[in-house]
């Protein structure tokens, strides 16, 4: 590529990592059987979320939900254009709900704002977790609310891990009675970066991308950096990442993990595959390894 081609690539990454974009919400929990109840609550800055809470009778363990980037509560429509460009698969987080309903948990699942029902906050911008951090806060807030007296787990993916992250830096009184997390995916920029632009032969890349960054939204790839923050989450915490994932590196899933604080951890590598995305629907279709994580800690 001459410097123009890689100003253009440089460019198209920044800008797809600045602005949310919607998708629809294609299934819902009644589709498997389970009954639900429509919920809004407000992010820590008042931004309106939309969820579902999906009651599992007797219980009193709560799981809090959340999705990647681009995708809802439901999950990601893979299957349909034009977003077919990650795998070409639905991913179905609904399938996952069912897991944990039949095993005894509540689940709240929300849309992070600007994506699915929920408003838009800061227009179309996102933070990749600068700014839904609050989203975070918002419905750890609420899941206190609705079942006062709730053992609650979070179950944090992609851009809101890093966002949980952040939010557990900027005020760690709110997850004090936070009993466990799995951590799917957590994203360090630099590795992807490296990923996208480095090891195709683009130079000084970070820097180049820094700045077309900033130009679309302000932040700087630091301000969202997973392992910069993961000795900020003190609770029992399971990371979960395609090992040969080829948006990222190894090393970035491997460096948050060692530095947890918590000893009561665990690395789960998702391994015959180098597609992202199958990792977002690994526990829909293999919920045994995160039912045992939250009811060993719920």
């Amino acid at each position: 590529m001459d410097k123009t081609q890689e100003d253009a690539l440089i460019g198209q990454i920044a800008k797809g990592v600045s602005f949310s974009f919607r998708t629809p919400i294609l299934r819902r929990p009644s589709d498997y059987g389970m009954a639900y109840e429509d919920v809004f609550f407000p992010a820590m800055d008042g931004v309106m979320l939309d969820g579902w809470f999906i009651p599992a009778e007797g219980s009193d363990k709560l799981i809090i939900v959340n999705h990647f980037i681009g995708a809802n509560r439901y999950g990601y429509p893979g299957h349909l254009e034009p977003w077919t460009g990650q795998g070409g698969f639905e991913v179905n987080f609904v399938e996952a709900y069912k897991a944990l309903h039949d095993a005894g948990f509540n689940v709240l699942a929300y849309d992070l704002r600007g994506h699915g029902h929920s408003a838009d906050g800061a227009g179309s911008i996102t933070g990749v977790g600068a700014i839904e951090w609050r989203d975070v806060i918002g419905s750890v807030r609420f899941a206190k609310e609705k079942m006062p007296n709730a053992k609650i787990a979070l179950h944090s993916q992609c851009m809101v891990c890093n966002s949980t992250f952040i939010a557990m830096e900027k005020h760690p009184e709110e997850f004090e009675d936070i009993a466990c997390m799995i951590a799917l995916q957590p994203l360090s920029a630099a590795p992807f970066i490296e990923r996208a632009l480095s090891d195709n032969g683009v130079e000084n890349a970070v820097e180049r991308f820094n700045e077309r960054y900033s130009y679309y939204c302000g932040f700087r790839h630091t301000d969202s950096k997973a392992i910069a923050r993961s000795d900020k989450v003190t609770l029992p915490t399971m990371v979960v990442q395609v090992k040969e994932d080829m948006t990222t590196k190894p090393s970035d899933a491997q460096g948050i993990y060692d530095k947890l604080p918590n000893s009561d951890k665990k690395l789960l590598w998702i391994e015959g595959t180098a597609v992202r995305y199958e990792g977002y629907r690994y526990f829909s279709q293999n919920p045994a390894e995160m039912i045992a994580w939250y009811d060993a800690h719920l």
